[in-house]
């Protein structure tokens, strides 16, 4: 499986190695402002390609923070429920450390 992604991705690069290489001819991109930016299409295509991945990164930002501040207060709830716990008692499967829990089939 492994060898089969790495060929997709040899692929793809080679793809838009050549798309980058075809690309080459000067192109003009009016901003704001009267501004004009004259580079080669690819360089335009690229920093679209780089705000696009900014904008992105930016838009999922939150949420994955505030995931992670809820994972980081669960950890600290289940270590403190683990403390208050009986010597004797054992703990429910789903709370023994090790175990992942997005694993399809049967419980370890």
């Amino acid at each position: 499986m492994k060898l089969v992604a790495w060929i997709l991705r040899i692929v793809l690069f080679v793809l838009l190695f050549v798309l980058a290489l075809r690309n080459t001819g000067d192109a003009s991109l009016e901003l704001f402002f009267g501004a004009v930016w004259h580079a080669p299409l690819i360089l335009i295509l690229l920093a679209a390609f780089g705000l696009g991945i900014l904008a992105a990164l930016t838009a999922v930002a939150p949420g994955l923070m505030r995931q992670r501040m809820e994972a980081s207060r669960l950890r600290r709830a289940l270590g403190e429920a683990r403390r208050t716990m009986p010597a004797g008692a054992e703990p429910p499967p789903e709370a023994k450390p090790g175990v992942p829990y997005n694993v399809v089939g049967p419980k370890v």
